[in-house]
């Protein structure tokens, strides 16, 4: 069994809310990351790329969710710098738009990559994947509109001339039946977060991430290499998720109901 790294970075740049401080890593941080990464002996690759390796020893895997437009200026030229790849998961029905998804007012005007974005990045080494088409809790929705929501993704990529092979649970939630409708639609990975080391040997619609924050130093980073595969806090996580997620059903359909009100 080989443990591996996936990386979990989302914007790359300077926050546009407080409360969103953390998912944002500057891009000096990010560089300090990539040659402490390097130095280390590391190589580092896209995720579609470290599962189709029969030996992923000495791989640490690189993904950016949500397809923030701060990757082109911020990341991609750190990335080229260092000779890395990595994959990007986009949320399709923001391309070109904002992030209006998220909680906090300041950020849901953060720009999204353009398809034309995408397809540069796509030339210079990066790898496109599914974030889903609405960035909505997959697990606490209706299997039909969850399979609509995924399939929507995946044929909005596919229109535009990409292949995606990598799918990316918005929130990082996810169960049973919501993996088998990222397979049904023609996905052959996904990612949780999981705080953990990925195994390829393992279910491959579950691919455990580390989390990646604006504190994180490139010595704590190195050091998460190590093991354990899962700590003790993601197992208690993770055994609370089928209480959380009944909460977040009921969540989910308390606003439906409120917004019927004013319809």
């Amino acid at each position: 069994m080989t443990l591996v790294p996936v990386l979990m970075y989302h914007a790359v740049g300077r926050p546009l809310d407080d409360r969103f401080r953390r998912w944002v890593v500057s891009p000096s941080l990010l560089a300090d990351h990539l040659a402490a990464i390097k130095d280390a002996g590391y190589k580092l690759i896209g995720l579609s790329e470290w599962a189709a390796q029969t030996d992923a020893h000495k791989c640490v895997v690189l993904t950016f969710d949500d397809g923030y437009a701060d990757f082109i200026d911020s990341a991609l030229p750190i990335l080229t710098a260092n000779g890395a790849r990595a994959t990007v998961y986009v949320v399709t029905g923001y391309v070109g738009d904002r992030a209006r998804w998220l909680p906090f007012e300041n950020e849901r005007h953060r720009p999204i990559m353009g398809w034309e974005d995408l397809a540069m990045i796509q030339e210079s080494g990066v790898e496109i994947g599914s974030h889903g088409h609405r960035h909505v809790e997959l697990d606490s929705r209706p299997a039909a509109a969850a399979e609509g929501d995924v399939r929507q993704s995946r044929q909005a990529l596919v229109e535009r001339g990409f292949a995606p092979e990598s799918f990316c649970y918005p929130f990082g939630y996810a169960n049973r039946t919501v993996r088998d409708i990222v397979a049904r639609a023609g996905f052959t990975t996904a990612c949780i977060v999981g705080r953990g080391l990925a195994d390829s040997e393992q279910d491959l619609l579950r691919i455990r991430r580390v989390e990646v924050d604006h504190q994180t130093t490139p010595l704590a980073l190195l050091r998460r290499f190590h093991g354990p595969a899962v700590s003790a806090s993601a197992r208690i996580r993770a055994a609370a998720q089928p209480t959380w997620r009944q909460t977040r059903r009921l969540r989910a359909a308390a606003r439906g109901l409120k917004a019927e009100a004013y319809q």
